[in-house]
């Protein structure tokens, strides 16, 4: 007879007091322990597991986690139910068998294994881009599993339209197939798959120009001037929409995890989240208009998207975090834009898109441009505002023809 409980690896993640979520499955008093894709503090975890609740109440997930556990524990028990159809012993050495059998089709647990093992490394960058096409496929195919043989070419084009759809970038989207291409390789070469399994040998996906829709000066005041709640969110989201704009445009996750900290001797000084660079920009009036409206938070968070009731050390938690309140702010923008009488499709790039074509306009040191928006190098900046010089072409001739 086997039974199932949840516990925590004893030993915490490193750099946090969090712990990682372990299956146990134990069979005539042997174990096996399978690691969890979720992490929670001592006082988050319940050991009991009383009504199926073994995340408390004080993890900001809690509900969302409770539910994927017990998704968890009722699989486990339909692998036992299955060992016992095909009329085999229950032993630890089969459990562990069916486990890993189970494991290598299903192309959601093979892709949340890889981040594992990537979330072991200091990759954090690949770590957080992995997570992001892991979380893209589950909204399209909400399915409790994807089984490598569901992923065919029709599977690919649909999940391109899809992602057509909720208006992604065509680098993202490019970004997302190459990464999925990269975990059949890796599949074929871990033996889970044969060669001829990967629909990449026929799917080609061509690499699309990305929009980048940016603001004039005028579309910029319209939204500054905007009469909206003082306090509401969508105050609040202008508010972090105009921050970036005027600070070189800052990117959104680097907006939502701003602290008070980060200001130092009038200055914005932080580590960009997206290339853990170091980065500092001098504080204008206007960004510190807007400080000022905040300057009595008790929070350490500048903006109100983020909070200091809830941990964020576990890198998972966070990027989701931050992908949500994106998502939320990019809502709100819509609006904003609608209200303001803008007929293009504003999101939270768009700030970084108009400070970057207005500056240019402005200002003949290519090398100063680049480092306020943070590049890496010059050629990364050309290539940037070149995208800007072939929109404006197409745009004419459209116009003309």
């Amino acid at each position: 007879m086997a039974s199932f409980n949840i516990e925590l690896n004893s030993t915490p993640i490193q750099g946090s007091n969090r712990h990682k979520l372990l299956l146990r499955i134990t069979v005539d008093r042997k174990h096996i322990r399978e690691a969890l894709m979720y992490s929670c503090t001592k006082r988050q975890f319940n050991p009991n597991g009383k009504g199926s609740k073994y995340i408390r109440d004080n993890h900001p997930d809690h509900t969302k986690i409770n539910g994927y556990i017990n998704q968890k524990i009722g699989e486990a028990k339909d692998l036992i139910a299955g060992l016992e159809q095909e009329g085999k012993a229950i032993t630890i050495q089969t459990v562990k068998a069916k486990l890993q059998e189970s494991k290598q089709k299903d192309f959601y647990k093979f892709v949340e294994t890889y981040i594992q093992e990537l979330g072991k490394g200091k990759n954090v960058g690949t770590f957080k881009k992995y997570t992001a096409v892991l979380n893209s496929l589950k909204q399209y195919h909400t399915g409790e599993t994807l089984m490598f043989d569901e992923i065919n070419q029709q599977f690919l084009s649909n999940y391109q339209a899809f992602l057509i759809k909720e208006d992604k970038q065509q680098t993202t989207i490019h970004g997302y197939f190459s990464k999925i291409r990269t975990l059949f390789n890796k599949a074929t070469a871990r033996g889970i798959i044969e060669y001829g399994e990967s629909p990449f040998l026929a799917f080609k996906l061509k690499q699309g120009k990305p929009s980048k829709d940016r603001l004039t000066e005028s579309e910029i005041e319209k939204i500054v001037n905007l009469k909206l709640e003082a306090g509401s969110l969508i105050w609040h989201v202008r508010n972090a929409f105009m921050f970036s704009f005027y600070n070189a445009g800052v990117r959104i996750s680097d907006i939502l995890m701003m602290t008070w900290d980060n200001i130092q001797n009038g200055r914005l000084v932080y580590k960009m989240y997206k290339t853990a660079k170091p980065h500092s920009l001098i504080l204008k009036e206007k960004p510190l208009a807007i400080l000022e409206l905040y300057k009595d938070s008790e929070e350490s968070y500048i903006f109100p998207f983020l909070s200091d009731r809830y941990d964020y050390s576990n890198a998972m938690f966070l990027h989701n975090q931050i992908g949500s309140k994106t998502a939320l702010i990019n809502s709100y923008l819509k609006d904003i834009a609608e209200k303001a009488g803008i007929k293009k499709n504003v999101t939270t790039h768009t700030a970084r898109h108009s400070f970057a074509d207005i500056a240019r306009k402005k200002t003949d040191n290519l090398y100063n441009l680049s480092k306020a928006l943070g590049h890496s190098s010059v050629k990364v900046t050309e290539a940037y505002l070149a995208s800007f010089d072939e929109e404006a072409v197409d745009d004419t001739l459209n116009k003309m023809f």
